[in-house]
């Protein structure tokens, strides 16, 4: 999705953006945190391969920014679900990067507040039941009902940033919205893929090979930057889905193979 059509549609994002190895980190993190931090799920009976989907459908809005990174001092936002980008008025690729503190009124006295509430979250690791207000991208101001903000730990027990969640919020005209999962929040049991050509093409192949690529290099991230394990969930995951572009392309390879096999019988057949 461009960035300009993500602006005109609050509440999009695609798979692309939410779905990638660092997003699927980010997801597990984020509900393996509130999980230690609540002893509550944040989402029951997903797997972790479907975690980052279930995540951005959920029934509430949930955001999160880094805080604790050397050198952050303007936390951005890393992540928002679709309900969090619906209610704050926001596509995916304007969200992100964003600065949190434009979530709060641009005045000292709602700065203030809300600076106090992310460093009381920061020193207990948990804050819940707060109801604060904030605005929306084009100014309109609404309060969020019973929130919880939390730390975002790795397993080391390393503060990352932090997150948000809420499923109510109060307009200024005091009605209160709950906020719920609609037939278009539902993740689709299977989407619809467009039939593959009988003969893969050159195109196909590099496609199939570039994919590879680049999950490969998402591996070596998680390994070489992030400072994962074979043994960590999002290591798993990306190298699942490494073998999953590897069989694919091998498909295709194959498939080409018996098509030129089948060709060459039939050139043979011919000339008999």
């Amino acid at each position: 999705m461009k960035k300009k059509d993500a602006a005109a549609n609050p509440g999009t994002g695609t798979a692309a953006q939410y779905d990638t190895p660092e997003m699927k980190m980010l997801a597990f993190q984020i509900c393996d945190s509130y999980w230690r931090l609540t002893k509550k799920y944040l989402l029951e009976g997903v797997d972790f391969d479907r975690l980052p989907s279930a995540l951005f459908r959920a029934p509430f809005a949930l955001l999160a920014h880094d805080r604790f990174q050397e050198g952050v001092t303007d936390p951005c936002y890393t992540y928002g679900n679709r309900a969090a980008l619906e209610v704050f008025e926001y596509g995916w690729d304007e969200l992100v990067g964003t600065p949190s503190r434009k979530s709060a009124a641009d005045d000292p006295t709602a700065q203030q507040d809300r600076n106090g509430l992310l460093d009381k979250a920061a020193k207990t690791g948990l804050v819940e039941g707060f109801e604060v207000w904030r605005v929306t991208k084009s100014g309109r101001r609404f309060k969020i009902k019973n929130g919880t903000l939390f730390n975002i730990m790795n397993r080391e027990g390393t503060k990352l940033g932090q997150a948000a969640v809420f499923s109510a919020y109060e307009r200024e005209d005091g009605t209160v919205v709950e906020i719920t999962a609609g037939a278009a929040d539902a993740e689709p049991e299977a989407e619809a893929r467009p039939a593959q050509p009988a003969i893969p093409t050159p195109e196909d192949l590099q496609a199939a090979e570039a994919a590879v690529a680049e999950q490969a290099a998402s591996v070596r991230y998680l390994k070489e930057s992030a400072g994962l394990s074979n043994q960590d969930i999002p290591v798993q995951i990306a190298v699942l889905e490494l073998k999953k572009r590897k069989e694919k392309l091998a498909e295709l390879q194959k498939r080409l193979e018996d098509a030129l096999a089948a060709s060459r019988a039939a050139f043979d057949d011919d000339d008999e």
